[in-house]
């Protein structure tokens, strides 16, 4: 994520401020972008896509070279791929979330085989990990999944993190959501969701992080990460936990006073009541769906 270039290119970006009890933060598409400035954010993004699919480096044959490098070099236009290299990218690379095996299986045929919908999701949760190494505040310690699913529609949680303030650790249950037109009902969607689901499937992230912390790490992190079962069944919640929602919708504008209103009274009895502990990421990009496209295009037209 550090490789991505200043969000602030692309987006004006709001400091912390306090929304229907919120702690809320904003990033609005900016007005004034050219063509190249859009297209660079567009090749940025794709060739992150690949650094994230291909943890960084692919050592693809004995000679030692790195088709994850070379990838981004053909995106670039400096290189042509082989067959070879675009094939097995295509299949082992790129496939698994960008593409329907039930329509690659009709087709044979990756570009008309694209599920956007399951894209779509993975747009928006690599767009936060983004946000959330550049613009969020306090130290970030360590999050699960440690870089954006592959599949968006895999089970579990979208993101458990652990950060540390002046006075402690606290950990954040979010969820992601991504629309190419307002932020309509997935406010109320995704505080049920943090409600509902993080019961079942909290203690997957504790473990992870539990096995993380295992054999290295400070010894107040490994104390708070074995409490964080009886901080977050608490029926006297503290600061220790929190809830995000995170929105990447359509438009370049500030969101409606309504966003979020039901966030604090849905949760009155999950978390301590302070706006410190419901957290909320606004990402509004005007023409998200044409910036989508243009990924994936730059995406399957080198391969």
């Amino acid at each position: 994520m550090r490789q991505f270039p200043d969000l602030r290119n692309w987006f004006d970006i709001s400091e912390y401020y306090e929304h229907n009890k919120c702690r809320t933060i904003t990033l609005l598409w900016k007005d004034d972008l050219e063509e190249d400035d859009i297209q660079r954010f567009v090749v940025e993004f794709a060739k992150l896509i690949c650094r994230l699919r291909c943890n960084g480096e692919l050592i693809f044959e004995d000679n030692g070279e790195d088709l994850c490098y070379k990838f981004q070099q053909a995106i670039d236009n400096g290189v042509e791929l082989e067959e070879e290299e675009k094939e097995y990218l295509a299949k082992y690379i790129f496939f698994d979330g960008i593409i329907s095996q039930t329509k690659y299986n009709e087709t044979k045929d990756y570009i008309e085989s694209i599920d956007r919908d399951l894209f779509n999701g993975y747009f928006g949760e690599v767009l936060f990990y983004i946000v959330r190494e550049q613009c969020l505040e306090d130290e970030k310690i360590m999050i699960e999944p440690s870089r954006p699913k592959t599949n968006s529609k895999q089970p579990g949680l979208d993101y458990v993190e652990i950060r540390k303030n002046e006075d402690d650790y606290y950990f954040i249950i979010g969820e992601i959501k991504t629309t190419d037109n307002t932020t309509g009902s997935y406010p109320d969607e995704i505080i049920d969701f943090l409600i509902n689901r993080p019961v079942h499937l909290i203690h997957q992230e504790i473990n992870a992080f539990k096995e993380r912390t295992k054999y290295s790490g400070p010894e107040d992190l490994k104390n708070f990460i074995s409490k964080m079962p009886i901080y977050f069944m608490s029926k006297n919640p503290t600061t220790h936990k929190r809830f995000a929602g995170v929105i990447n919708y359509g438009r370049n504008s500030p969101p409606q006073q309504t966003v979020f209103q039901n966030f604090r009274t849905k949760c009155a009895t999950h978390l301590y009541d302070s706006s410190e502990c419901r957290r909320v990421k606004l990402i509004g990009i005007k023409g998200i769906q044409n910036i989508k496209e243009r990924v994936l295009e730059v995406i399957w037209k080198n391969l």
